[in-house]
């Protein structure tokens, strides 16, 4: 499934799959005169139409480009160099939470070796005022705290001592990354519109994580 987001200072960013690249690259061409030059710009591979229009491609894993040697040749050498090294081998964690669910796993070649997940009910905000909207809003605190913990145990468990070559992260995670037996990971690639945590939603998120994020103008 094709994802098209609004990109910060305007513009938008088209979320293409590895093998997609190449075709993506040759109908950017196709639709816009050809393409005038390509180069590496900042973080990105730009692509120049000979109509002015413009494309920087990121690699969502890095949120840059893969090594530059990469980009040498022409345009679709180069699509299909980036699309192979995406597409090699990787023992990818992905961490997933969600108001009180979460879902944590190591993925090596698309398929999931390990995992834990789990959901637990977390109260909503209350209108009622108050000693009511303080023993509610107490309760839902301690709802919180208790689903925290349970995904830090589970995260410690599976990723702590696992050789990982990236770490994607899915919604609000940072605060289980914060336990002490987890301060040694960081993320490669963090996605913050996320679904209900569940198990097949780490091998869906660690492909996202091996994606191209390509940023178009409006």
């Amino acid at each position: 499934m094709t994802r098209v987001r609004p990109a910060a200072g305007g513009g938008r960013i088209v979320e293409v799959e590895p093998e997609r690249l190449p075709r993506w690259v040759e109908r950017f061409g196709e639709r816009n005169g050809g393409i005038a030059a390509h180069h590496a710009e900042g973080d990105a591979w730009t692509l120049e139409s000979h109509d002015g229009t413009t494309a920087a491609v990121t690699w969502a894993l890095t949120g840059g480009i893969p090594p530059e040697w990469l980009l040498e040749g022409e345009p679709l050498e180069v699509a299909g160099r980036l699309r192979d090294y995406a597409l090699e081998p990787r023992r990818l964690g992905v961490l997933l939470a969600r108001k009180g669910a979460f879902s944590v796993g190591v993925v090596a070649d698309g398929r999931i070796t390990a995992s834990k997940t789990a959901s637990a009910y977390v109260q909503g905000k209350t209108k009622a005022g108050g000693q009511s909207q303080q023993r509610f809003a107490r309760r839902r605190e301690g709802q919180a705290k208790a689903a925290g913990r349970r995904a830090a145990d589970a995260a410690a468990a599976v990723l702590g001592g696992t050789d990982l070559d990236a770490l994607i992260t899915g919604g609000p995670a940072e605060a289980v990354l914060d336990d002490p037996r987890l301060r040694h990971l960081t993320p490669d690639a963090r996605f913050g519109d996320i679904a209900e945590p569940k198990r097949a939603l780490l091998t869906e998120t660690a492909y996202r994580a091996i994606g191209f994020e390509i940023r178009l103008p409006d």
